[in-house]
């Protein structure tokens, strides 16, 4: 190359880099500066806000220290704060009294509510049935309801695709379930894992029954006092096998009890529930059957006066209704929150999202609803001081030979 078209590439790319720097020093000086730093951190919001009503459904991770961005907290004014508080103190006080709507929802719930309807994800098709109105009935017609269209029920191997890939021995040969008529177990408890379970010091209270079930990763260890040591069932979602930060296979938290897994498989789950079931076929290990949690849908859409999210049940809801099955009397514990209740999310991780508490993904409200509806004993008083439900097991209802029509939900 000649040296005077060196020379006068040269030229040009040092002008070419003077002019970039000139701009990018007006543009991020003046008012376009501006204005792009606002687009940028509208985004920024955006996806902080979609984030938070996919929290609702998912729940933060274990061990991700996921909590608000700092600046969330800070731009609403302490009046707004000061609504928002009695706003929640109003909605739980429903809840007690069974009287409660999405109307008494934040907005931003409001708002993730509607977004779950209109993108109905399962493609979720409901017909109410005929007859008496679903809030009329008594709480052992739900328990009853409860009971026949929403039977537990577990992947047992016979079932495509997985008799063809011999599931049939690698599933326990046992049923999750009481052998023969009168062998249930007499006491349960049922731990969420709300944040409102720190200071209960219910450890004690929780550990006299005869099972206690938990859910997921929340661990007992350095919370006994507040959550008890016992665990006989573990309900856990696909994360907790999948992911590596869980440490499935050496921790402690899954080592002992029966294991019973929900929803459908976001992550590889199966290939680590074989190898877990081949390595400890000793230790129970079941699947639910995606129709059992639809006929949990469908029982909480039936008795609302409001249309549900078309998302399957919470993981709590879900272990109501298992222990339901199993024992004679069901102590759930801070389900419907108390006096305590907090926007905390698990007792075990520093994670703030009211989604966790009045649902945004699942339809957590009107399950409060219903369980509140269901538990005839149980008293406002009773969920202000512990929020400790009480609710008789299946076996102990009698249910007679009648039925009520059944809607139909087809995911």
């Amino acid at each position: 190359m000649k040296p005077w078209r060196k020379f006068l590439m040269l030229a040009l790319m040092a002008w070419l880099l003077l002019f970039l720097c000139l701009l990018s020093y007006y543009l991020d000086k003046g008012p376009v500066g501006q204005m792009v730093r606002s687009v940028g951190a509208l985004a920024r919001n955006e996806v902080r806000r979609l984030a938070s009503f996919q929290a609702g459904g998912k729940g933060p991770l274990v061990g991700t220290g996921s909590t608000l961005e700092a600046g969330e907290e800070e731009e609403e004014t302490e009046e707004a704060k000061e609504m928002r508080r009695k706003e929640q103190q109003l909605l739980v006080l429903g809840l007690w009294q069974g009287r409660a709507s999405s109307r008494l929802l934040s907005p931003r719930l409001q708002q993730a509510r509607l977004h779950y309807l209109n993108s109905n994800k399962h493609q979720v098709t409901w017909r109410p049935a005929e007859g008496r109105p679903g809030g009329q009935r008594s709480s052992q017609e739900l328990l009853c309801e409860l009971q026949r269209r929403a039977s537990l029920r577990t992947l047992d191997g016979s079932q495509q695709p997985f008799a063809g890939m011999g599931w049939s021995g690698v599933v326990p040969g046992e049923p999750l379930g009481p052998m023969a008529p009168g062998s249930e177990i007499e006491t349960c408890a049922v731990v969420m894992s709300a944040g409102a379970m720190l200071n209960s010091s219910l450890g004690a209270e929780i550990d006299s029954h005869d099972a206690v079930l938990r859910f997921n990763a929340a661990p007992t260890e350095g919370y006994e006092k507040d959550v008890g040591n016992k665990t006989t069932i573990r309900i856990m979602n696909s994360q907790i096998l999948a992911r590596p930060m869980f440490h499935f296979n050496s921790s402690s938290l899954y080592r002992d009890g029966t294991l019973v897994w929900y929803e459908d498989p976001d992550f590889d789950f199966f290939t680590p529930y074989v190898d877990r079931r081949r390595k400890r076929p000793d230790q129970p290990f079941y699947i639910l059957h995606p129709a059992f949690l639809w006929g949990l849908w469908d029982v909480i859409q039936s008795n609302s006066e409001e249309t549900i999210q078309p998302n399957p049940p919470s993981s709590g809801f879900i272990g109501i209704a298992v222990m339901l099955a199993l024992c004679r009397q069901v102590h759930v514990y801070e389900y419907i929150p108390s006096s305590r209740q907090t926007d905390l999310c698990h007792y075990f991780e520093p994670h703030i999202n009211a989604a966790c508490t009045l649902g945004a993904y699942h339809p957590l409200l009107y399950e409060k609803l219903l369980v509140q509806r269901m538990s005839a004993s149980t008293t406002p008083d009773d969920l202000h001081q512990g929020s400790r439900v009480t609710l008789p097991g299946f076996s102990t209802v009698d249910c007679g030979g009648g039925g009520i029509a059944a809607p139909s939900a087809t995911p």
